[in-house]
């Protein structure tokens, strides 16, 4: 019973695992928004335009990753490039005194992408 209790748990955990991770882009933009919003001191005015240019970044790769015809380098380069115009654009709204704080937070993202050495 134990086992059979423990099994069903585990499934149901992988589940839900599986189904948090299809969040839609405006719920990844907002949480993308609040994050900077703690680590930049936004105003709410930026937090608006801000706001705009991630949502419209997250479609375009959601977009990007949903489709299945386009090569995974292909898609990699075009990923890249969609970052850079996000970096650009967000830099362009943020103060002086944010920028570092931004580049910080650039970087944060390229090491999380970083694929793990592999020991042999």
């Amino acid at each position: 019973m134990k086992k059979l209790f423990l099994a069903v748990s585990a499934v149901l955990f992988s589940l839900s695992l599986t189904f948090a991770q299809e969040v839609n882009p405006e719920e990844k933009a907002k949480a993308t928004v609040t994050e900077w919003t703690e680590k930049l001191q936004l105003t709410p005015e930026q937090q608006t335009a801000i706001y705009t240019v991630v949502l419209e970044h997250k479609k375009s790769k959601h977009a990007l990753k949903s489709d299945t015809t386009v090569a995974a380098e292909a898609q990699v380069q075009q990923i890249e490039a969609l970052n850079a115009d996000l970096d650009k654009k967000v830099s362009e709204i943020l103060t002086d005194e944010q920028k570092p704080l931004y580049v910080k937070i650039v970087e944060e993202r390229a090491t999380k992408k970083m694929p793990e050495p592999q020991v042999q």
